[in-house]
């Protein structure tokens, strides 16, 4: 009875967080056009559709901060992930890891709709160009980041967010 009351509380409390938000979609281009959205060592759909799942949560946590009112529409044109995809060689097989370096840096092209109660347009843009040439690599950062596999993705939308809705509420 004590864990579906606690259970009964946390949902409540998610809800009650999410209710101040704005409205927020995320959409999808053909992910196969994607310039790098490649699985390493899992099936392909399901590294897509983990991927998918992760920006969108993501990108609903950042519409947390705007107007209940407002709705956001976010839609992904491509993607090309941190780092590069590379063989390594075992004993008796090969594998493939991401190799994160200095010239393999994030590059996220999205589409935005941002509009209020009415259906008018407060902002929009399309295929904006979202990448940090270089992009700290400091380990301190990843490791802090509980090894996020989008980390330097999300610290894209990050800036991209703050920079885009100066406004929005923490």
């Amino acid at each position: 009875m004590k864990t579906s009351v606690l259970g009964f509380a946390i949902a409540t409390a998610l809800v009650a967080g999410v209710a101040n938000a704005a409205e927020v979609s995320v959409k999808w281009d053909d992910v196969k056009s994607f310039t790098d959205f490649e699985a390493v060592n899992e099936l392909k759909s399901r590294f897509e559709e983990r991927t998918k799942a992760n920006f969108t949560e993501y990108v609903e946590t950042l519409g947390q901060k705007l107007p209940e009112q407002n709705k956001l529409e976010v839609t992904f044109n491509d993607v090309d992930l941190a780092g590069r995809v590379e063989p390594t060689f075992g004993a008796t097989s090969s594998a493939f890891q991401r190799i994160l370096d200095d010239v393999s840096y994030p590059h996220l092209v999205i589409s935005y709709r941002y509009t209020d109660a009415q259906g008018e347009i407060i902002s929009e843009a399309d295929h904006v160009e979202l990448k940090a040439l270089a992009p700290s690599r400091n380990i301190r950062n990843v490791m802090g980041s509980s090894r996020d596999s989008l980390y330097f993705e999300k610290e894209l939308l990050q800036d991209w967010f703050r920079d885009t809705f100066p406004n929005a509420t923490d």
